[in-house]
């Protein structure tokens, strides 16, 4: 979007990020979006706290930011919450607007009243709300009723194109010695307790398709510092990659950002199995792949991919899960067939994110 196309007193607004570029390639990509739109941006969580420097607005994605997962000095962690309090109400003081982009419904992993205390505070003083879908909103409302009072808006997830690299599939399989003639069905991202392992490996197992293989990659959730779960979590992988089923294979370990074009390219579908959760960047990753998605019937997931090729399930169902694994499949032998892909010009337009940032309400009132 050419900047002369914003109103003018959205022209150049000055963006403060709590987060700074990652392998993720979310904020990346949103901070480049903000500037081709015109704007000033700002990344890092320090400068939240520390800088004396006014923007227009602030855009919080992840509160664990502000007090898990950034180093600082000089704060107690007990005194955590109340100075995210008041560097809000300083922001607000000064006419600044809260942007706050919704991705979880509450803080990752276990969490503490605290945590739970600081994402409402963040919530009660933001201005705006983003969220991926609809949904999202019904469901924030429900756990926090003062959230109707906000201005709610809906910006889908935007693409990863940002790391997107084309590698032949043949070369792709090449580096996991998967064979050619399999239909791959990929599970990938950490592997935590609640995006369900078993119910993905028992709806696999139900499919009665010769040509299929699972593909599980990525490392198990952080066993954080007790030395005898992370040698049992090791161990666990080096069993699975010795011992496991000629139809499937387990990369239990961290995936760089430079090798995930080589896991998407190598599979013909993307499969996640949550059993809870409000959103998923793997669903966009999937699209941006041109690679189908099965996905549970949870938070946003089906309505982010409505205008993609997907099939849902009931959460925890393995047997629904399996159904809906078997009608990608039957897509992606009559693809193979005729010697096609899904073609994913419609949702990478749709999904851009020049659109996502002009959802985005930035209208200063200085």
């Amino acid at each position: 979007m050419a900047p002369n196309t914003l109103p003018d007193d959205q022209l150049n607004v000055i963006i403060l990020i709590t987060e700074s570029p990652s392998q993720n390639g979310y904020i990346e990509s949103l901070i480049n979006a903000y500037i081709r739109a015109g704007h000033t941006v700002i990344c890092d969580a320090h400068n939240f706290f520390f800088s004396n420097h006014t923007p227009d607005f602030i855009h919080i994605h992840w509160p664990e930011r502000l007090y898990k997962w950034l180093s600082i000095e000089g704060i107690k962690k007990t005194d955590i919450h109340q100075t995210i309090k008041n560097r809000l109400a300083w922001y607000k003081s000064r006419n600044v607007k809260i942007i706050y982009t919704i991705h979880n419904l509450q803080p990752h992993g276990s969490h503490t009243n605290t945590e739970k205390d600081i994402y409402k505070t963040v919530l009660n003083h933001a201005d705006i709300l983003l969220h991926h879908c609809n949904k999202s909103i019904e469901l924030v409302q429900k756990i926090y009723p003062f959230a109707q009072d906000k201005k709610n808006v809906v910006c889908p997830h935007g693409d990863y194109l940002i790391h997107y690299r084309n590698i032949p599939q043949l070369d792709a399989r090449k580096k996991y010695n998967i064979p050619p003639e399999k239909i791959v069905t990929l599970n990938f991202g950490t592997q935590k307790p609640y995006k369900n392992t078993n119910l993905i490996n028992e709806a696999f197992d139900q499919l009665k398709i010769d040509s299929k293989f699972l593909f599980i990659a990525g490392r198990y959730q952080n066993p954080g510092k007790n030395a005898l779960a992370k040698l049992y979590y090791r161990f666990l992988s080096m069993v699975a990659q010795k011992f496991g089923s000629p139809k499937k294979k387990v990369l239990h370990k961290a995936i760089p950002t430079e090798e995930i074009p080589y896991l998407l390219n190598s599979a013909d579908i993307v499969f996640l199995g949550q059993e809870h959760g409000l959103n998923s960047g793997l669903i966009a990753l999937a699209a941006t792949y041109s690679k189908p998605v099965v996905c549970p019937n949870i938070g946003c997931f089906k309505e982010s991919i409505k205008e993609w090729q997907h099939a849902s399930y009931q959460a925890g169902n393995a047997a629904d899960a399996a159904n809906a694994l078997n009608k990608i499949y039957d897509k992606v032998l009559d693809n193979k067939k005729r010697n096609t892909a899904f073609d994913n010009t419609k949702w990478l337009a749709d999904s851009s994110w020049d659109k996502h940032v002009e959802r985005i309400p930035l209208v200063s009132d200085s």
